[in-house]
């Protein structure tokens, strides 16, 4: 962490202001120290501030993102069947085609995929991940004093009200017990005319699929006695075996989509990210679809406004928080 964001954490349960101690630090960076309220401690390991203790319920994604650390990066694919995804993903959700100097936050960052455009925009960014996924990011990040990673909970951030210039969150409150709370605690830091965007599962689609959650719970239920070998095992069988029968042109594709309802898996050009994408869908604790309602009825309920809809699904919004002044007199 570039000691130039500390001032931005503050305690995230009861908004104290924090000082930074620093046991040991290279340069402007502090590699280990801690935090401080007067009331709570929060450590600072390998240069990530703490503000949870445990991965909780995002376990799986500590073990898919340090095993899958870079794969959906826009710069490794350059050449390959998803060039330029995550690019475009990202544009398509916030609307961003430059973000020079802003103070970003990316919530529920995995590995960071999301960060390098931000970054390549002109950004500085706060990424924030419960999950072990901020082992990954960090390392990613590593060097780079712009990018400060954070392990907390999107749903009590640790950072000062109306102190950032815009918040994104792609396919990640879904995965928490309360949607609506992640959206407000983002309107909360993020500063008067700033920005949010965000992108959560629809209704009706893939991931709201029964089959999808059948095989969800089922693995949920081995995975404290065979861990991620079980689904791991499902999404290799279903990306190299079902896969290339759903692309057969006439009764392969017929055969393919049919299997599909049973057993579920994410048909995309690239097989790596097939598997990457199918495991994503199969293993989380919580993994909830929302209609376009919903979604705007969050953003409407956290006093945002110039809510509309992104043309990436029926689950991706952009929204503006309002100047101080028409907040003051709504």
């Amino acid at each position: 962490m570039h000691i130039q964001f500390a001032p931005h954490f503050v305690d995230p349960v009861t908004g104290a202001r924090l000082e930074l101690r620093i046991s040991e630090r290279q340069g402007e960076s502090v590699i280990s120290g801690e935090l401080r309220s007067p009331t709570s401690s929060y450590p600072i390991v390998r240069g990530v501030p703490r503000f949870v203790e445990s991965c909780n319920y995002t376990g799986s994604f500590g073990y898919q993102w340090n095993r899958w650390p870079r794969l959906q990066f826009d710069s490794e694919n350059v050449g390959r069947p998803m060039q330029g995804h995550t690019g475009r993903m990202f544009e398509s959700i916030t609307g961003a085609n430059r973000l020079d100097g802003q103070l970003v936050v990316d919530l529920g960052c995995g590995p960071g995929r999301f960060v390098e455009i931000a970054r390549q925009k002109g950004a500085r960014v706060i990424a924030i991940d419960y999950s072990a996924a901020v082992e990954a990011a960090a390392q990613n990040f590593a060097g780079d004093s712009e990018v400060c990673v954070c392990q907390a909970d999107a749903l009590a951030l640790p950072l000062r009200a109306a102190s950032v210039d815009g918040v994104y969150s792609i396919g990640v409150l879904h995965h928490t017990p309360d949607p609506s709370r992640g959206v407000a605690q983002a309107a909360r830091i993020t500063r008067p005319e700033g920005w949010i965007a965000l992108s959560v599962y629809g209704k009706g689609g893939y991931y709201d699929f029964p089959s999808v959650q059948f095989w969800r719970r089922m693995f949920q239920r081995l995975w404290p006695l065979a861990g991620p070998i079980p689904p791991l095992a499902y999404s290799y069988a279903t990306a190299y075996g079902l896969r290339p029968l759903a692309q057969i042109p006439g009764i392969g594709s017929a055969l393919g989509k049919a299997a599909r309802l049973a057993f579920p898996f994410v048909p995309l050009p690239d097989v790596r990210w097939s598997v990457l994408d199918t495991f994503d869908s199969v293993t989380p604790s919580y993994q909830s679809a929302h209609t376009p309602y919903e979604v705007f009825d969050w953003l409407r309920a956290a006093g945002l406004v110039d809510i509309e809809p992104s043309p990436w699904g029926i689950g991706a919004f952009r929204a503006r928080k309002p100047a101080r002044e028409f907040a003051l007199h709504a």
